[in-house]
């Protein structure tokens, strides 16, 4: 909802003060309705996602950004509480760089995950396949509530789609934290603690997922193979001998 405003009336009142201040009322109100009717914030590529520091996978790995994860905005449209935009399409090339950077030796971007114009271990391709939030208004509850779900599809080497797996990464932000006008930073909050969430989550599952833990298996097994390391040749196929 929008700012709670006060207004305070002296002893000395004259007689159209009443009148006065029902316009004053009627503006505020007005104002404060045209507060709630739209609510936009932005979690932008500029915002702080920290590389994490955790036992590097040593491989080079390629990672493919599609449009739409670039482009993600959610809206919603929740009747007298207004219309919300959450707009996290420009942080998610720094969410996904800073991660893998993290997470891995070497990390390439990846223009078509089926065709790797370098040679990569394989290829990760992120989605947001949905958004919700609630409001402090929903829950009766201090707080805004942001869920991510992801969707992760990897890819090998040679550009095979090997599978895919899904992620929910969740944040929330107390409104006692940010003053007056609460909605736009408390729920820029909540969106920003979701990604860092899903960050994190990822780190954690990453090599316990089944679709992965195979191809890496493999891959960790050629990375140190004295044929591998000797000829500089491609893991799979030398394995395969094709």
């Amino acid at each position: 909802m929008g700012d709670t405003v006060r207004i305070m009336l002296s002893d000395n009142r004259r007689p159209y003060a009443a009148t006065t201040l029902r316009c004053l009322l009627a503006c505020v109100m007005l104002i404060g309705l045209a507060g709630c009717l739209a609510t936009e914030i932005q979690v932008d590529e500029e915002t702080e996602f920290p590389v994490p520091l955790v036992p590097k996978i040593p491989l080079r790995m390629g990672v493919h950004l599609p449009p739409e994860l670039l482009d993600f905005v959610h809206k919603e449209d929740l009747g007298d509480d207004g219309v919300f935009t959450i707009d996290i399409s420009d942080a998610q090339s720094t969410v996904f760089k800073n991660l893998f950077t993290g997470m891995f030796d070497q990390v390439t971007l990846i223009e078509n995950p089926s065709h790797p114009e370098v040679d990569v271990a394989g290829t990760i391709v992120p989605r947001i396949t949905e958004m919700q939030f609630s409001t402090p208004f929903q829950t009766r509850t201090d707080y805004f509530e942001v869920w991510l779900k992801y969707q992760f599809e990897l890819y090998n080497r040679d550009g095979d789609r090997l599978g895919d797996w899904f992620l929910t990464a969740y944040g929330k932000a107390n409104t006692q934290n940010y003053g007056l006008n609460t909605t736009p930073p408390t729920l820029r909050a909540a969106a920003l603690q979701a990604c860092r969430d899903a960050m994190a989550f990822f780190t954690i599952s990453f090599a316990r997922e089944s679709v992965v833990q195979q191809w890496l298996s493999a891959e960790l097994a050629a990375s140190r193979s004295p044929v591998q390391a000797g000829a500089g040749s491609n893991p799979a196929r030398t394995q395969g001998g094709s």
